[in-house]
């Protein structure tokens, strides 16, 4: 690798979901070179005018070499700050834009697009997490999704399967854990059924890390099937997942993908059966995509 530092812009667009897998990138190129890494805050609350001309008055702001952003919103701020400053746009996620407009995507294969010069395939959403064999086997851990555009979200039918998967597994000690999509009305249903018996952890209410710690230390997990990313990521920490069904809207590129797992040994099937298959492990995307960043642009 080049001795020089790499600068690195991470632009931000206050998703949390989104923010973390440029962090997690971030924190892996960081691992591995020389790198300063800037974060651009708060400048999509302005208009985009003000965005540009603030583009051209830097000041004590080092030039990008790398500028990397995840979302929508991200975008054109990428594109315009690569023709006012130079660097190499990586955009994480399948862009709204032309890919051609990027120098680099890093895209689910889940989303169909074919790997071909300028798109990197990952295994789900960029996480940084690692399995470190911690996994304490009397731990579960419910992970909820929300309303989506790919499936019906149905109160009564997830407080069911809660229920079911409670009940049959009596020796675990449960945690329940919300996302920002999980309806309000919904978390008022798991008080009203499990907060006398479960913890339940609403999203807002926890610690940025809390997901991934509790992952790490989780040997089973029941995750909503529209949660993909989730499920990825305990794909990552090792834990034994089995999906939460939720019906189709219609067959989405989710539902595929979740079938596809099942049918590769990753995650169990709805009834909790796992086929054996331990060679397929998905470890570490961030470390993975940058290596090859880094190898792309950066080689001495």
């Amino acid at each position: 690798m080049r001795s020089a530092k790499i600068n690195i812009w991470l632009i931000m667009d206050g998703k949390r979901g989104h923010e973390k897998q440029s962090e997690y990138l971030a924190q892996a190129l960081q691992n591995l070179a020389d790198i300063e890494i800037i974060k651009m805050d708060g400048m999509f609350l302005k208009p985009f005018i003000s965005k540009l001309l603030r583009l051209f008055n830097l000041g004590p702001i080092k030039k990008p070499d790398l500028i990397i952003g995840t979302g929508h919103a991200t975008h054109l701020y990428m594109i315009f700050s690569k023709i006012l400053n130079g660097g190499k746009t990586v955009v994480i996620m399948k862009p709204s834009l032309p890919h051609s407009w990027f120098d680099l995507c890093l895209i689910p294969k889940h989303d169909g697009v074919p790997e071909k010069p300028g798109i990197f395939l990952t295994n789900g959403a960029i996480n940084n997490i690692e399995n470190e064999k911690k996994h304490n086997k009397s731990k579960g851990l419910i992970v909820l999704g929300g309303k989506s555009k790919h499936f019906i979200w149905d109160n009564q039918v997830v407080i069911d399967q809660i229920n079911n998967i409670i009940s049959q597994n009596p020796k675990i000690q449960f945690k329940i854990a919300t996302s920002r999509r999980t309806p309000e009305d919904f978390i008022d249903h798991l008080d009203d059924n499990f907060k006398k018996n479960i913890l339940v952890y609403e999203y807002e209410n926890v610690k940025k890390n809390w997901f991934m710690e509790e992952a790490k230390l989780s040997k089973y997990a029941w995750v909503t099937e529209d949660s993909i990313s989730m499920i990825y990521e305990l794909i990552a920490s090792g834990s034994k997942i089995t999906p939460i069904r939720l019906e189709n809207k219609y067959d989405s590129k989710i539902s595929i993908e979740i079938s596809r797992l099942i049918n590769t040994g990753l995650i169990s099937a709805y009834d909790g059966k796992r086929k054996n298959n331990n060679n397929l492990i998905f470890n570490n995307e961030a470390k993975r995509c940058a290596n090859f960043i880094l190898n792309k642009w950066f080689k001495s």
